[in-house]
């Protein structure tokens, strides 16, 4: 494997940012509930799977995010899962988009003139 999944971006990618606000989320909460109950433990599991998409380059990431609290009289638990297709690009990194995609941007036929560039700067 040459080129490794960027972790950090991976995860901001995962359900268009919403898992890794969750998984914040639930953490500050398993580690408040566990103060709170300084003899019992909390639990958060993140748990992803990820399976082929017909015989593209195309991977369905499902990530399920559960946790178990400590309450004064028992636990409180809750799931959520959801899922994410990610482009498998060379050397098998993850990434949202593809990496050998097109730049339209910068491609010489949108290249604008000077008189074109001075007219969008007023």
């Amino acid at each position: 494997m040459s080129h490794p999944t960027d972790v950090t971006r991976f995860f901001e990618d995962l359900d268009g940012g919403v898992l890794a606000e969750r998984l914040g989320t639930i953490l500050s909460h398993a580690a408040a509930a566990a103060t709170d109950n300084p003899k019992k433990k909390a639990k958060v599991t993140l748990d992803l799977t990820v399976e082929n998409i017909g015989s593209g380059s195309q991977v369905s990431v499902a990530h399920k995010l559960a946790f178990k609290v400590p309450t004064a009289h028992g636990t409180t638990a809750e799931d959520h899962t959801t899922e994410t297709v990610m482009y498998v690009n060379t050397g098998g990194e993850m990434t949202l988009e593809p990496k050998n995609q097109f730049d339209m941007i910068g491609h010489p036929h949108r290249k604008t003139t000077p008189q074109q560039q001075q007219e969008n700067d007023q």
